[in-house]
């Protein structure tokens, strides 16, 4: 098991078992990329409006901005690779590949052993070596991924990711429980009802969530803060920044985004 944090990558390789957990597996979303690959373990993960029972050998890729937890049964071992990196070192092209397929790979044991090489590079090189090492495994890998054959995501809930659809197409508009039931077609109270069963978290506060990851991106890649913060809502920038230092604190988004001091 190793623990690497440099630079700009984070990649670990955990074992969690009943007496030794390592993290909380909580509800949250971020900007940068991550990749799950499953040892072992008993495990259902959701990504959006996905969820999936994983098996040893299966492996998730999150973009950034995509909501997801594990609820995980620490009754047996939970042993995963889990390598966060951003968006800038990987080529266009493939995030463009890898960002129009389902979140969940399976019966992906064929890169086994690309996470082996990974456990051999963090005990036998400099930091500067491996990190070298770490980024040139990372590509060969989702390039592999790339032309994994195309599975097709099935929603545990149609109607649910219909809603996260409109929600992510626009982030830039007021929505509103009563946007929701104008274009869907149901109740406030049903539609508030199925998304909190299905997603775990309120609707409303799903979509402040997502307009204030909108608004850091944008921030982060050069616009105005009191800019972005009113494109998407906020009255000023003191009141996004607020409410994205909540969010920080409830665990919902995670800190390692980027500054926004």
């Amino acid at each position: 098991m190793f623990s690497f944090v440099y630079k700009d990558i984070d990649f670990a390789h955990k074992l969690d078992n009943p007496s030794h957990p390592t993290e909380e597996y909580y509800k949250h979303i971020h900007h940068f990329y991550e990749i799950l690959y499953l040892v072992r373990g008993n495990i259902d993960y959701t990504v959006e409006s996905e969820t999936h029972r994983l098996r040893g050998g299966d492996l998730v890729f999150i973009a950034p901005g995509k909501f997801h937890y594990a609820t995980v049964d620490l009754s047996v071992p939970y042993e995963r690779y889990v390598f966060k990196f951003p968006e800038r070192i990987m080529p266009a092209y493939i995030l463009e590949k890898l960002n129009g397929k389902t979140s969940f790979f399976f019966n992906s044991g064929k890169f086994r052993e690309v996470f082996d090489e990974f456990d051999a590079n963090e005990q036998q090189y400099s930091r500067d070596e491996a990190y070298t090492l770490f980024l040139c495994e990372l590509l060969k890998l989702v390039v592999r991924l790339c032309h994994d054959p195309i599975q097709l995501a099935e929603s545990n809930n149609d109607f649910i990711s219909h809603i996260i659809d409109f929600i992510n197409a626009n982030l830039g508009q007021p929505i509103t429980m009563q946007t929701l039931t104008e274009r869907f077609h149901y109740s406030k109270s049903y539609i508030n009802i199925e998304f909190k069963r299905q997603m775990k978290i309120p609707i409303m506060k799903y979509i402040r969530l997502k307009k204030i990851l909108a608004a850091h991106k944008m921030i982060a890649g050069g616009t105005k803060k009191s800019v972005a913060a009113e494109m998407f809502g906020f009255e000023n920038y003191s009141t996004f920044y607020r409410a994205y230092k909540s969010l920080i604190q409830t665990g919902a988004v995670s800190e390692g985004d980027c500054t926004l001091d």
